[in-house]
């Protein structure tokens, strides 16, 4: 018995040592691989760093695939429907407009708010799956997840201009992260942004804004939005022709630049972001 308890505190240290192996083990392994996007709020890129005065020294290291640069494909179908595609090939479809349908099949789909131009899930071909901001039953709807190569999490945006969060939730803000970018979808919403949401949504890289300037934010209230945000691309929606963009460009002329793009589609990436924010028109159709 007496030799039995003199083993004991070894015994104890033994599996101390053991525990701590597997643990370091299992944070080695994490760290090979390409890693997961995260589901948090944007933070700034390494563009943006730099833009700010921030210097780096780069050092060498092996070549590996994370090291090329990763496009993130973006396409306005119309009104405020996008499709991202992400490095990997994930196709991410927003707010689905029966009017404006996409060509082919997305993997997923979200739905910012339950109004007929941004949840006509019905009409996307194949079985998408479905990410409702809001539902029916239930009104607000949390999400945070990862899908592939894209994180996602969303954001609750309320239904009075004055007294936003003493007021029912009517949209939901989706925040994508993938390729090292943070893209931000507001949906349809109809306030500046409020401290708290500031805080959940982070410093993202582009922004797809509501600029009808009339049912949604007004054309101030979006100046104050890309205020607020800083992002380094504004990507105009909730409009129906290219020539409505336009129209919030000339109402922000001389505050913003902006860039022009032929046709409706626009390959993203951490090296092509502008060291200012741009607002993009896209001007084909």
């Amino acid at each position: 018995m007496q030799s039995n308890a003199s083993h004991a505190p070894c015994i104890h240290a033994t599996l101390r040592r053991l525990l701590f192996l597997v643990c370091l083990l299992g944070r080695l392994s994490s760290g090979f691989g390409a890693a997961a996007p995260t589901v948090g709020p944007c933070e700034p890129t390494l563009v943006r760093h730099w833009h700010d005065g921030v210097r780096f020294m780069l050092v060498s290291a092996p070549h590996t695939a994370q090291t090329m640069p990763a496009l993130v494909g973006l396409e306005w179908v119309g009104h405020s429907s996008f499709l991202l595609t992400s490095p990997e090939g994930l196709r991410l479809l927003t707010d689905p407009n029966a009017f404006h349908p996409l060509q082919g099949t997305p993997d997923v789909v979200t739905v910012s708010n339950l109004h007929m131009t941004h949840n006509a899930v019905s009409q996307v071909s194949g079985a998408p799956q479905v990410l409702w901001g809001l539902t029916f039953e239930h009104g607000w709807n949390p999400i945070a997840m990862t899908v592939k190569d894209v994180a996602l999490f969303n954001v609750p945006s309320y239904a009075s201009r004055t007294e936003p969060e003493n007021s029912p939730v009517l949209n939901s803000i989706f925040v994508f992260r993938t390729g090292g970018l943070c893209i931000v979808h507001l949906g349809n919403l109809r306030h500046p942004l409020t401290a708290q949401q500031l805080q959940r949504i982070g410093k993202p890289d582009v922004v797809m804004i509501p600029a009808d300037g009339h049912w949604t934010l007004s054309f101030d209230d979006v100046l104050t939005v890309i205020k607020q945000l800083q992002p380094l691309l504004v990507i105009p929606m909730h409009i129906e022709t290219t020539a409505h963009a336009e129209v919030l460009a000339q109402h922000l002329a001389g505050r913003y630049a902006v860039r022009r793009v032929e046709g409706r589609t626009l390959p993203l990436s951490r090296s092509s972001l502008p060291a200012a924010t741009e607002i993009v028109v896209f001007s084909g159709q």
